[in-house]
């Protein structure tokens, strides 16, 4: 059934009236009408204009239609001109009715047909065909009659402005004949059809001094190559320094009408939405450090839920994680830098960070409480074992992460055929901090370097992809993604600390792996050395041994050393025992605690 929006109120039963041949018993009872079947009269047809009917235009009204009325009977009187449109050529449509503002001339209400077309296509400015099926009332040899006057096509062009595929800034911390012939700097897109998302970014170095610049896309450029500087974008209202308002070309605007962003900022953010022709500029300064406030901790200014961060300069790394346990319920929180807390503890809290959508949302953009309209506080229903809550303070974006950390992940590479055979890493507490040993073998194609993943699961890729964000032979970042690149290091064998709740991993080099202990020929000053063989996996040995003790350690320290029970070695463990003196064969695999173990077999 078609759904009808109508933009008038009929009440056909009031309209007509039919020639009445019947007598009526009971005048009291309540009479039905069916709709009255409508007619065509010789002569009275309704054309379309022939042309595409552009409605960008200031104009009220719009002739749409002609009618012929020459050949009327006399006394023929037409009223209520009006058309039931659909897109042409589509069934099941919503269907508009549109009353004419003039019956006898064929003029529509330029909104409405606005607000109809943008309806059914969007506010592109293309031409856009439309089916009507064109209805008077009328009084015809002195009847009432409802009048079908045929079917037509519109072409209709909705009002809208032509949104290019791409813009520039021009000027700003660049020349501005150069930043405009080689279109140096462009605003970020979507890649969506610009109707549908006609938003542009772009953040850029800010100059020394004032910043200024304005706005081109690539016919603006190319006019400026031709000396014409009238086709870019300024300010409507002439104030250079205005923060957020709307955008015209400069031959509208009888000026240049730059945008003016005044010395001590170091990065300058300029969003466009070209639909609307609106702007909005904001000066990027980020701070050192940033931290939670509510959610798990108080709602006070101790500082105490600090969000970690690499040690690269803000700007070149400005994203910064909290990682907080859930509670079971409900949690609700903000965040701030070092001002936003302080002012808390005077009582100030619009400094805080507030999403700029729900607070459920798990991900979007956030902005300063006194630039929102409340406090837009974040809030997460507290279920998930850990949150991981990322915001990036050059963009303005944030994203939650609900996390439910395993037990195990797993390195895959080239030393195990990537994931075929297992090689775990071990979480202890939940909290998404992962050990394990593993070497790291180079392949033909990884020039010369090991090459190797973390993934969620045993041979299984598809819970979780970890791989390169950045990599290096001391670790990195890392990104969840089927696209990342692999991990590399130098040839040889790790102890790798993975780290899923911020998302970064550490790499300590294992120089050598060696039996320690009484019951080998160095006591507890000097180790054996055992070989590590890729085959086996395993760091091997053969040594005569006394019926004493004897523990593992790595590179001749006791940073890392292992003990407890041969089949459950694990870190700092108790004293093994040698039960009996002789020569054995030892091969030790130190996989990750609760999987690490070692024998020992005795050489004839």
């Amino acid at each position: 059934m078609k759904k009808i929006s109508l933009y008038m109120s009929l009440a056909l039963a009031g309209l007509f009236m039919t020639a009445c041949h019947e007598d009526f018993d009971d005048w009291a009872q309540p009479q039905s009408f069916a709709e009255p079947t409508a007619i065509s009269i010789s002569g009275l047809t309704a054309s379309a204009l022939g042309t595409d009917i552009d409605l960008n235009t200031d104009a009220e009204t719009v002739k749409v239609l002609n009618l012929s009325q020459a050949t009327l009977p006399e006394g023929t009187i037409l009223e209520s001109l009006r058309m039931e449109i659909t897109p042409d050529g589509t069934d099941g449509s919503t269907t508009y009715i549109l009353k004419a503002l003039s019956s006898t001339e064929g003029t529509f209400s330029r909104a409405e047909l606005q607000h109809a077309v943008v309806d059914f296509f969007g506010p592109r400015p293309t031409a856009r065909k439309m089916a009507a099926h064109v209805l008077l009332d009328g009084v015809v040899n002195g009847q009432a009659a409802l009048i079908n006057a045929g079917d037509i096509v519109l072409s209709l062009i909705p009002k809208a402005p032509v949104i290019a595929s791409a813009y520039y800034l021009i000027g700003g911390p660049n020349d501005w004949q150069e930043s405009a012939v080689k279109k140096m700097l462009k605003f970020q897109h979507s890649g969506k059809d610009v109707y549908e998302d006609p938003v542009f970014t772009i953040i850029f170095d800010a100059s020394e001094g004032d910043t200024w610049f304005a706005i081109g896309d690539d016919e603006s450029c190319d006019a400026i190559a031709a000396g014409d500087w009238t086709k870019l974008f300024g300010i409507v209202g002439g104030d250079s320094e205005t923060k957020s308002g709307s955008l015209d070309y400069r031959y509208n605007l009888g000026g240049d009408n730059s945008f003016k962003v005044a010395a001590g900022a170091k990065k300058i953010k300029v969003v466009i939405n070209m639909l609307d022709r609106t702007f909005e500029v904001t000066p990027v300064s980020i701070s050192d450090a940033y931290y939670l406030i509510g959610g798990p901790g108080n709602w006070d200014n101790s500082k105490n839920q600090k969000f970690t961060h690499s040690d690269k300069d803000v700007f070149d790394d400005p994203v910064f994680t909290y990682v907080f346990e859930g509670s079971g319920s409900d949690m609700w929180f903000a965040f701030g830098d070092d001002e936003a807390i302080d002012a808390v503890g005077e009582n100030v809290w619009n400094k805080l960070f507030g999403t700029t959508g729900a607070s459920e949302d798990l991900s979007g953009t956030f902005k300063r409480r006194y630039d929102l309209d409340g406090d837009h506080s974040f809030h997460v229903d507290g279920t998930a074992k850990f949150y991981r809550f990322s915001a990036n303070m050059l963009t303005g974006e944030y994203t939650i992460t609900p996390l439910n950390f395993a037990e195990y992940i797993w390195e895959a590479g080239v030393n195990n055929s990537w994931g075929a055979d297992a090689q775990p890493l071990y979480c202890a507490d939940g909290n998404g901090t992962y050990t394990g040993f593993f070497y790291a073998q180079d392949a033909d194609w990884s020039d010369g370097m090991g090459a190797f993943k973390f993934t969620g699961a045993f041979n299984d890729w598809n819970q979780g992809n970890y791989g390169s964000g950045t990599s290096t032979d001391e670790g990195g970042t890392l990104i969840n993604s089927n696209e990342s690149g692999n991990l590399l290091a130098t040839p040889g064998f790790y102890r790798a600390e993975v780290n899923l709740a911020d998302m970064t991993y550490k790499l300590t080099r294992i120089n050598g792996i060696g039996i320690i202990g009484p019951a080998q020929p160095g006591g507890w000053d000097t180790d054996t050395d055992m070989t590590y063989n890729p085959e086996t996996r395993a760091w091997e040995a053969t040594v005569t041994l006394a019926a004493d003790e004897l523990k593992f350690r790595a590179n001749d320290a006791w940073d890392i050393n292992w003990g407890g029970e041969l089949n459950n070695l694990t870190q700092n463990g108790a004293n093994l025992k040698v039960e009996k003196a002789g020569k054995y064969f030892i091969q030790f695999f130190p996989l990750c605690e609760t999987k690490s173990y070692a024998t020992i077999t005795a050489v004839d």
